[in-house]
């Protein structure tokens, strides 16, 4: 599979669907040219020194060279966003949830956001708890 290499390219999925999994968060944007899927790496220094990075990155590829062609949507570029779990664990459910992954986040009844929307201001709350100490009733 070929590899995003621009910086536009990482942004332009990044405005795409977004799946989360147990060692990595998917990214994908369905393109409209009739063209092989790309995927993109991205492990970013909290996860660990360089070292752990590239053992990361390693195991990443690896897992998308598991995959076969005919599992791999097509006209769609992909972004790996790894974190730390995707050091430990096993390689089959790292694979597994690849698959899934990459077929859920070009679904568009999957949601993009990061779950429920919070109620209200969170600053105001904060204010407003605070705001009554010291008082007497």
């Amino acid at each position: 599979m070929n590899t995003l290499k621009k910086r536009s390219d990482f942004l332009a999925v990044a405005k795409g669907g977004r799946v989360g999994r147990r060692a990595f968060v998917v990214q994908g944007l369905q393109r409209s040219a009739e063209a092989a899927p790309r995927i993109g790496y991205t492990v970013t220094k909290k996860t660990g020194n360089s070292a752990v990075r590239s053992r990361i990155k390693r195991r990443l590829r690896a897992a998308v060279a598991e995959l076969a062609s005919a599992e791999i949507p097509q006209n769609a570029d992909f972004v790996l966003v790894a974190r730390e779990s995707a050091l430990t664990l096993p390689f089959p459910n790292l694979v597994a949830d690849l698959k899934s992954g990459l077929n859920q986040v070009l679904d568009p009844a999957t949601p993009r956001g990061r779950g429920k929307p919070r109620k209200g201001n969170r600053q105001k709350q904060m204010h407003h708890r605070t705001g009554n100490r010291g008082k007497s009733s």
